[in-house]
């Protein structure tokens, strides 16, 4: 197991960590993509044995079941559309939830409720209040609640996050992090609205997002690009970058944010921006931008995405194929009245580093949850470091539809005095699909 927060090495989780040997029984919730990938690290454990797979998408939830069946062996999973009827199984320890993004709170909720643990997948909640109601439910009810925003248990992240909490390139002023890529003009194409498949519980999928005629174009893997479901490529990527960000900064979220972009380049049937440029303020004098298009590939540094961390001796360079410090130096004085001609210099410690990365830390991701379900103890990733991290993606969004910069206070997690920035903070909720109350 890792270090407990506030003990050696900043409070980060250590890797290297042996998996309990108990069996775990798990519920797959959410069979698409993402729940399959999941799956792959997940039926590598002996220990680990999914009794059920839920899917609004009978397709889905029964490949899903027979592909258990076919790798673990033993009894095929109990397939169901759902997912509450898992929840009363005696013989479900915890879930783990790959839906899309406005289906993770409930699940989360109920499943504490249930007294089952909890993996669930980033970003954390469709909005702040669902994020507080989900740690909220993993407290009162003493559920370990982990979520899948891997890049922490990787030791590449780790490595970097400790060369800058140790000073290594400098007190940091300046983060900038990045999504570029090129789908334009077309994107996902733009699709008339159809009935929707019989193998699919529709009115479940949608759930608390507002009733909509079916649109492939809004299902499945491209619900991302609807802020029904999800926040775009600020909440699908921008969270993994902005949590190591906040790691590095110790911090629990910006002070102003301010965002700027539109749909400028891709003529698709989306609804978040395929443009985008936030700036983030930190408390201690530091600067947080995120950039994002989908109408330019050209790189940042040679890379497409990744995170820079510019300090006063030194720049860190990270993405999931590892991370580089580079030296820095200070410029020729200019503008300085010299004493007897002295020229003022100082020597930069900074050494240049070179890390390359196995994994993006699914592997010891998984491991440090399952050892978690053991020990009792909280996840690296735990709901309330992840609530964090994904606040910041809905702060950026905010600040969109609104058009503003607006100031937020993390203690509170409000915007003080903004009545109509803080209703945006939560949604209206479905009849029958209200959130939980905890």
């Amino acid at each position: 197991m890792g270090v407990a927060a506030g003990a050696a090495t900043f409070g980060i989780r250590t890797s290297g960590a042996s998996p309990a040997q108990d069996r775990v029984r798990l519920g797959l919730i959410g069979a698409g993509s993402r729940g399959n990938q999941l799956l792959s690290e997940f039926l590598k454990r002996d220990q680990v044995q999914f009794v059920a797979v839920a899917d609004v998408d009978d397709t889905h939830a029964n490949e899903t079941a027979e592909r258990i069946h076919r790798e673990k062996g033993g009894e095929r999973p109990e397939s169901m559309r759902d997912y509450r009827k898992m929840l009363d199984r005696d013989d479900l320890d915890a879930v783990v939830i790959a839906t899309p993004d406005h289906w993770h709170a409930h699940p989360t909720i109920h499943a504490c409720q249930a007294g089952k643990d909890v993996y669930v997948e980033k970003p954390l909640a469709h909005n702040v209040v669902e994020g507080q109601a989900m740690f909220k439910a993993a407290r009162k009810y003493e559920r370990v609640v982990g979520v899948g925003t891997q890049q922490r248990s990787s030791e590449n992240f780790r490595k970097a996050v400790e060369s800058i909490r140790e000073g290594k390139i400098g007190r940091v002023h300046w983060i900038q992090t990045w999504n570029f890529e090129n789908i334009s003009p077309f994107g996902m194409g733009v699709t008339p609205d159809s009935e929707p498949p019989s193998h699919i519980d529709y009115d479940a999928w949608l759930g608390p997002a507002p009733l909509r005629p079916f649109n492939i174009n809004r299902y499945h893997l491209l619900f991302r690009w609807f802020f029904d479901y999800a926040g775009g490529m600020m909440s699908d990527w921008g969270v993994h970058l902005n949590d190591i960000a906040l790691w590095a900064l110790d911090q629990k979220g910006p002070t102003t944010v301010n965002t700027t972009g539109g749909i400028w380049t891709v003529k698709d049937d989306r609804d978040t921006p395929d443009t985008m440029q936030v700036v983030y303020e930190f408390p201690g004098d530091c600067v947080l931008t995120y950039s994002m298009r989908k109408g330019n590939g050209y790189p940042m540094n040679g890379h497409g995405y990744g995170i820079l961390f510019c300090g006063t001796d030194g720049t860190l360079f990270i993405d999931r194929s590892g991370h580089e410090i580079f030296p820095d130096r200070m410029a020729e004085p200019y503008g300085i009245k010299l004493i007897k001609g002295e020229v003022p210099t100082r020597s930069i410690p900074t050494q240049a580093e070179q890390f390359k990365a196995q994994d993006d830390g699914l592997p010891d991701h998984v491991t440090d949850w399952l050892d978690c379900l053991k020990t009792r103890g909280r996840p690296i990733c735990d709901v309330e470091v992840t609530h964090w991290s994904t606040n910041t993606t809905h702060l950026g969004n905010i600040s969109y539809l609104l058009g503003r910069k607006l100031t937020w206070d993390s203690e509170t997690e409000t915007f003080p005095g903004d009545d109509e920035a803080n209703r945006l903070l939560s949604r209206p909720y479905r009849t029958g699909y209200e959130l939980p109350e905890v």
